[in-house]
């Protein structure tokens, strides 16, 4: 079932989106800040792509100010156009 499920997923807006974040974290892995961030969007567009039959699982980590600035950044510069895509699709 999970396979129909990733199938229609994939035909009906999941390509757009998963290459949007592959795409995304490519381009964040220019700079040499950006790296850990731009793996971790490669990492959330290849779970994009086939998201039935699959888990996250959150961790308990506190978080820090350098972690809120930067997902801050992360909203205003890439995350707008992200949240419209999965809107669209």
């Amino acid at each position: 079932m999970s396979l129909l499920g990733n199938i229609i997923w994939l035909i009906f807006g999941g390509l757009v989106v998963g290459t949007g974040y592959i795409i995304g974290g490519l381009g964040i892995c220019l700079t040499i800040i950006g790296i850990p961030f731009g793996i971790q969007a490669i990492k959330l567009g290849i779970a994009t792509l086939a998201p039935f039959g699959r888990t996250i699982e959150e961790t308990s980590d506190a978080g820090s100010l350098l972690n809120m600035i930067f997902n801050i950044i992360w909203l205003l510069v890439f995350g707008w156009e992200i949240a419209v895509a999965h809107l669209v699709s």
